[in-house]
């Protein structure tokens, strides 16, 4: 080649015209301000541009190659930049790496109670330099996670060279919260059930949530002898701003079915503190672990005449929890999720154990059970489309139990009935010590407008199957019981241009089968909520 190649310093990696039928043969690169980490990457740049003669288009190449390895490695940020030089044969190359970064987090959209906390959340990305795909994901993820905002991002040009200036434009609600209804329980607990919950968000500016939960039966709600009643309260408290909460929750829960034959009135409470820490938080991958300690009281009592009640049961147990749960969006848009929680149950903070029981008189729920237990319990969800030219998906959920052939108390027992598992069955019919349950659904999709409300059908096919085990059963108890429930089903779904606002109703026709000697029957379930 005579003469030279004269390089603009233009932004941007695409060879001009003709630049292909220009050869060059090359001493050396000087690259600078290179990333240490990715030497190899760095190593076969050089290799490549230094093996002999190439064509000018081949500097080009070799470095849009390059920006894309550094991005591939997480740098998504970083340029790979030909600058302004004149190249002669026999010449070094000079390319300059400007690492990118953020300059600057404009908040200035976000409402004031979220402000600071999300503020903090991102202040880790700003100035920061080598920053990755990853560690940019993450906080900005951990913002959209804060109660009551619905985060959106934009990503612009900055004041200084490689600088970006990233744009938050939130969607905040104060108060949000749910209502629901549904028929999960039998006639003696009330046919109909009703859910509510409201959470207030960030009124302190920590990015704090108070919630508070109630459901159950209308029955004599507000009595003392309420056919059955569940309250809950609670605060979540983030803890810095690396993503670590706090969870503190009461609950409290009364039922008494209507029964003349065997009249009972029962009792739970729960005091629950709860650490929750995300790993790892990518819109691909998620890690979060958590450990929690519970303490819980059950109790049960037989009502007589004149208001009489004679104890069948009281449990006061102390449960340290260790628990996770991973999360993974493949490629294909499919979604698997999983969960393991390993339960200990400790002889302290007021439990009552067997030999106390046994000393008082009044006995634990279960006959041989004691405060000191193990227990492991795991979940397990997996769902993906079948076809691409039809929406037809499949979703299949599990979950398990097992008490280490243990009797456990009943607070702690599996119950393998949910809208998600053996759906036929009235709630709480099927409990054991140890047990599992798999559900699969087929289903698939279509827009209608119902009183000019778009909503979404999702007609479905569903077959579970579980079985529960039962240590030390009574003589009238059975050991193991097996169950199936298949049927079909459809669920509404309203379509909403509110983050915050939906709506579902589902309505399933399903059929039960046991080997507990019940009658297999049908049973039509219903259920909606409306968030807000």
């Amino acid at each position: 080649m005579n003469g030279a190649v004269v390089f603009t310093g233009r932004t941007g990696t695409q060879a001009p015209p003709g630049s292909d039928e220009i050869g060059i043969t090359l001493s050396g690169v000087d690259l600078r301000n290179a990333l240490p980490q990715l030497a190899a990457q760095n190593n076969a740049f050089k290799a490549r541009l230094t093996s002999g003669r190439v064509p000018v288009s081949e500097l080009f190449d070799a470095t849009a190659a390059l920006e894309e390895a550094y991005a591939d490695a997480g740098f998504v940020l970083t340029r790979v930049v030909l600058p302004q030089q004149s190249l002669r044969d026999g010449g070094v190359l000079r390319v300059e790496i400007v690492n990118g970064f953020i300059e600057r987090v404009d908040t200035s959209n976000v409402p004031a109670n979220a402000r600071s906390r999300i503020e903090g959340l991102t202040a880790p990305i700003v100035n920061k330099e080598g920053l990755t795909r990853g560690e940019l994901e993450r906080q900005l993820l951990l913002a959209g996670d804060v109660p009551g905002i619905a985060l959106k991002s934009a990503l612009g040009a900055g004041d200084e060279p490689g600088s970006a200036v990233i744009a938050l434009d939130p969607e905040y609600r104060k108060v949000t919260g749910f209502a629901g209804f549904g028929n999960p329980t039998d006639v003696g607990l009330g046919r109909v059930a009703f859910n509510l919950g409201m959470e207030v968000n960030s009124p302190l500016k920590f990015g704090e949530t108070f919630y508070f939960r109630a459901s159950g039966a209308p029955q004599d709600y507000f009595s003392d002898d309420p056919r059955s009643r569940i309250l809950a309260v609670g605060a979540v408290v983030p803890l810095g701003f690396s993503g670590l909460t706090l969870n503190v929750e009461l609950t409290s829960s009364d039922t008494k079915p209507d029964d003349d034959v065997v009249p009972t009135r029962s009792s739970f409470d729960r005091q629950s503190v709860r650490l929750s820490y995300p790993f790892v938080r990518s819109r691909q991958l998620n890690v979060t672990g958590q450990v929690a300690l519970d303490l819980q009281s059950d109790k049960q009592d037989l009502l007589g005449a004149g208001g009489a009640r004679v104890p069948i049961y009281r449990d006061e147990i102390s449960v340290l929890r260790f628990g996770g749960s991973v999360s993974y969006f493949h490629k294909d848009d499919s979604v698997t999720e999983a969960g393991l929680i390993l339960s200990q149950g400790l002889d302290a903070f007021g439990a009552r154990t067997a030999a106390e029981a046994a000393a008082e008189g009044v006995p634990l729920s279960r006959a041989g059970a004691d405060a000191d237990f193990t227990k492991l319990a795991g979940s397990f969800s997996h769902r993906r489309a079948l076809a691409a030219s039809f929406p037809l998906a499949l979703s299949v959920t599990g979950r398990f139990q097992t008490s280490f052939v243990d009797p456990l108390v009943t607070s702690e027992q599996i119950s393998i009935v949910g809208a998600q598992e053996l759906s036929a069955f009235d709630s709480g019919v099927l409990r054991g010590d140890s047990g599992f349950v798999v559900r699969s659904e087929l289903s698939t999709q279509t827009r209608v407008t119902l009183a000019t409300v778009p909503v979404l059908l999702s007609p479905y096919t569903f077959l579970s199957y579980g079985a529960v085990y039962l240590e030390n059963p009574s003589a009238a108890e059975q050991e193991r019981t097996e169950a199936f429930a298949y049927g079909i089903g459809i669920d509404f779904f309203a379509q909403t241009d509110s983050n915050f606002r939906s709506s579902s109703l589902r309505v399933e026709l399903g059929r039960r089968e046991t080997d507990d000697g019940s009658s297999d029957d049908n049973r039509f379930t219903i259920s909606g909520n409306f968030r807000f």
